[in-house]
């Protein structure tokens, strides 16, 4: 099924960002961007470290080629909700051309991923983090996959392809470049039917 408040893209300007203090975290604690747009800040939370056996992989792609991504870097800042298919801008692990068969996907081992996001973040332009609206407020989760979670799971219920949580960074200096950081726990299987169900 698809997410409960939709799915959608934040673009915009990095406000600030940081880990959650070490009293505050959950089962897997989020790195907090906060993203300047038009519409006021959106807080967005990403999954980058676990402190349960479920694991998170990553996958960082360098050098996008920005013709595959055109619906998404042609938009204005803001909000902009995104239909779930191939046509939308919508983002998909498994079966987006500009992210197969990329590059790998490596653990995290508790710090990589966040001094990663950290490397990433500095002298960005705009930023473009995808994911699910919350349901109050002005802000994106679940950007990590959303798909490929074990049948009978907690969050099987929101398997579907078309969906999956992101984020790219777009710069300008010293030369103008597209990169991404992709996140997924390590039970979701690459491998999916087109309801986002394992294979």
């Amino acid at each position: 099924m698809p997410l409960r408040e939709g799915y959608g893209v934040v673009i915009g300007t990095v406000n600030n960002h940081f880990i959650e203090s070490p009293d505050s975290e959950g089962r897997w604690p989020h790195y907090h961007i906060n993203v300047a747009t038009p519409m006021g800040i959106y807080e967005c939370v990403i999954n980058l470290k676990s402190r349960t056996k479920i694991k998170i992989e990553y996958k960082e792609i360098k050098n996008l080629t920005k013709i595959h991504f055109f619906n998404i870097l042609s938009k204005p800042d803001g909000f902009h909700p995104l239909e779930s298919n191939s046509e939308s801008g919508a983002l998909d692990f498994i079966r987006h051309p500009g992210i197969k068969n990329t590059s790998t996907w490596k653990p995290e081992n508790g710090t990589n991923v966040i001094k990663l996001m950290r490397s990433y973040l500095k002298e960005v332009k705009r930023i473009c983090i995808f994911g699910e609206p919350y349901d109050k407020g002005l802000g994106i989760h679940n950007v990590h996959m959303n798909q490929g979670d074990k049948i009978g799971s907690i969050f099987a219920k929101e398997n579907a392809i078309w969906q999956d949580g992101g984020v790219m960074f777009e710069y300008e200096h010293p030369n103008k470049r597209l990169c991404a950081l992709l996140t997924k726990f390590e039970g979701q299987s690459l491998d999916t039917d087109e309801l986002g169900r394992p294979q």
